[in-house]
C-alpha cells in the first residue's frame, strides 16, 4: 500500500510503522537510506533550495519542536512547523536576493552520523540520525547538535521525504534566528 504524507496524521508521520521488516547496516537499502541522507544534507549545505525542495512528497511536514521532543505541535509552539506549500514558501524566501538575514549567505557543513533504521513497511522507512551543523556569517560561528528523524517513501525513483522532524538538543535555550535549513 503506497503511504501518502497526507494520510497520516502530523504526530503518528514520526511514530513507530505496524507492520516492519530489518533493514540492516551493511545491505543494499541500507545504503541507499544512508547516501540519501548524506546528499540531502550536501543539498542543505550548498544552498541547493529547489534540488532540496524536489526531495520531498506533496504534503510533507518539516517539524522543529521546541523545548521537548514529543509536544503536541497542536497545543505547542514550534521553532518551525511546516507542511509542503509552506516549505515551499520558506525557499522562496531564501532565494530572494533582498533577504537580509542571509547576507552574507552562511556557510554550513553538518556531519551526519549514527544512521538507524528504526521500522520500515512496504513502502516507506522511519530513520533517525544524529547530526552536527557548523555555522559561518559574519564572522561569528555557532554549532548546533540534533536529533534527526525522516520518514520516507520508497518509489521506484528513490526516495522522497515523507516527515523531517529535527530535535534541536538546546531547543529550550535562546537561540538566534534559524534562517537556513535544518
Amino acid at each position: 500500500m503506497s503511504m501518502a504524507a497526507e494520510d497520516l496524521c502530523d504526530i503518528t508521520l514520526f511514530s513507530e510503522l505496524k507492520e516492519s521488516r530489518a533493514i540492516l547496516p551493511g545491505s543494499d537499502i541500507f545504503g541507499k537510506i544512508e547516501a540519501f541522507l548524506y546528499f540531502e544534507a550536501e543539498l542543505m549545505d550548498s544552498h541547493a533550495y529547489d534540488d532540496w525542495l524536489a526531495l520531498w512528497e506533496p504534503g510533507g511536514l518539516y517539524w522543529v519542536p521546541s523545548n521537548q521532543a514529543d509536544l503536541d505541535p497542536d497545543r505547542s509552539i514550534s521553532i518551525i512547523y511546516e507542511h509542503y506549500d509552506q516549505i515551499s514558501d520558506r525557499i522562496f524566501r531564501l532565494q530572494d536576493k533582498r533577504m537580509h538575514s542571509q547576507s552574507p549567505k552562511s556557510r554550513l557543513i553538518r556531519i551526519v552520523s549514527n544512521i538507524t533504521v528504526v521500522a520500515s513497511g512496504a513502502s516507506d522507512v522511519l530513520v533517525r540520525s544524529n547530526f552536527i551543523l557548523g555555522e559561518a556569517r559574519s564572522g561569528q560561528q555557532q554549532s548546533l547538535f540534533a536529533r534527526a528523524t525522516h520518514r520516507l517513501k520508497q518509489g521506484s525513483d528513490g526516495f522522497k521525504i515523507l516527515g523531517k522532524k529535527v530535535y534541536l538538543i538546546n531547543n529550550d535555550a535562546p537561540m538566534r534566528n534559524v534562517t537556513f535549513l535544518l
